[in-house]
Order: structure tokens, then sequence, then C-alpha cells
């Protein structure tokens, strides 16, 4: 399937344009026979027609009736280390700025630096998932979507975060350590095999489900490209009408 880029969108403009000015010139000069007469009607049609389009556009752009506003909200990708969750987020995140959206996509391999004297005992970890929360409610309140996507395992820290945004929508990658060593491209667990890494989710402390997360996503079963295409519709169904 192909699509046009903005720059051939831009250039048949631009042709589309020149072509409707020809044939007013061609026009005239076949009923008036004096070319000079034309050329003026063919280059006064051309300013008249970008004037009056960039007053239309202006106008319309004042005008409230018809406009439908997309409510932001916080998407909040979840799970075990490895389970897809960033790679899901960048694919959301790309889809929705298709349709010229105003996303953010707040990843733990980028915030986490913001932080170095961040640990991963449970307590350190719920003040990161905290400060990162009202980061995304920030985000929201501005009318900016954001997309979140931190392994967050604990049940308190993301319940203080959907209590601090309007609209909050849980998704949680629901797998196994198995299955997300099979994806891990970094050597995360072999890291936690020799040691390094303590207080895994899945492995060392357990990840603490919820009774209301939005949606779960069996990612034993599913890719991520099936997984998008369900968020994308669900987020269609809720906020993108």
């Amino acid at each position: 399937m192909y699509r046009d880029s903005n720059k051939r969108t831009l250039l048949k403009t631009v042709t589309w344009r020149i072509t409707a000015t020809a044939t007013t010139t061609i026009l005239v000069f076949v009923f008036t026979g004096a070319i000079d007469t034309a050329i003026q009607v063919g280059l006064l049609e051309l300013l008249a027609k970008m004037l009056f389009y960039y007053l239309h556009e202006r106008g319309w752009d004042k005008v409230k009736w018809g406009k439908e506003e997309v409510p932001a909200f916080v998407l909040w990708i979840t799970g075990i280390p490895c389970s897809g969750k960033t790679t899901l987020a960048t694919m959301i995140r790309e889809e929705l700025a298709k349709d010229k959206l105003r996303v953010q996509h707040l990843d733990s391999h980028d915030v986490r630096p913001l932080f170095p004297e961040t640990g991963f005992s449970k307590e350190e970890v719920d003040n990161h998932i905290k400060r990162v929360g009202h980061l995304a409610s920030m985000l929201e309140k501005n009318g900016i979507i954001t997309i979140a996507s931190f392994v967050s395992p604990y049940r308190d820290s993301r319940l203080f975060v959907r209590n601090l945004c309007r609209n909050y929508i849980e998704v949680h990658l629901n797998t196994t350590v198995e299955v997300a060593r099979k994806y891990d491209r970094n050597g995360f667990y072999k890291k936690v095999d020799e040691g390094i890494y303590k207080n895994v989710p899945g492995v060392d402390v357990e990840y603490e489900t919820c009774d209301n997360t939005e949606y779960t996503l069996d990612m034993t079963r599913k890719n991520l490209e099936e997984a998008k295409r369900e968020i994308i519709q669900f987020l269609k169904n809720k906020y993108l009408k």
C-alpha cells in the first residue's frame, strides 16, 4: 500500500493551481484573442484565489462549530522487562502521529538517566514512577497525549498515577520470563542470572496486577503488530471517535 508524502502532496497542489490558471488564461485568449489580456486575467485570478483561500481558511479557523476536540489521555504500558513495552509504545506513537495528534512518549530508558541516583528497591521504584506520573499528568493537562512505557510492577504506584490523570488507560503486557528472554536483545536477563540486577519483577519479586486494568494483552500468544492494532482500535472507540 502506498500513500503520498508531504512533498508529493505539495507538488500536486502547486501543479493543480498552475493548471487551473493556465486554463483560465487559455479560455480568455480564445474568447478575446488578446494574449496580454489573457495573461493579466490569469495572473489576477491566481492572486485573487490565493488571497480568498487564505481569508476563507482564516475565517473558518475562528469558527468553533463543527470542531471536534480530541481529549488528551495517558496510555500507561506496563509489564515485566523485555515484554515489548517500549517497542509497542513507539509503534502506537507513530500511528497516532499520522493523524497530526500531539503525542509524547515517556520511556524508562530516557527518563531514568535523569534521576541517576534512583535504585531498584520497591520504595525507590515507587517514587520514580510517581515522578513520571506527575510529568505525564502535566503533559495531559496541556492537551498532549502521553504514552508511558515502564515496568512499574507495583500496584500502589500505578494507582497513584491513575489518580493524578484525568484519562488514564493502563495496558498490561502479560507474559512470562521465558518468553521475555527470547526478546531480550541487550543481555538484561544474562545480568539477572549473574546477580548484577536484583529485585527483578517476575524473577525476584512479584509483578502486581490490578483488577481495574483497562486492557490486558497476552503476549505469549500475540505479536506486537497485533497488540498495536488492538490498542489503536480501543483508543478509537474510547477517545479518537
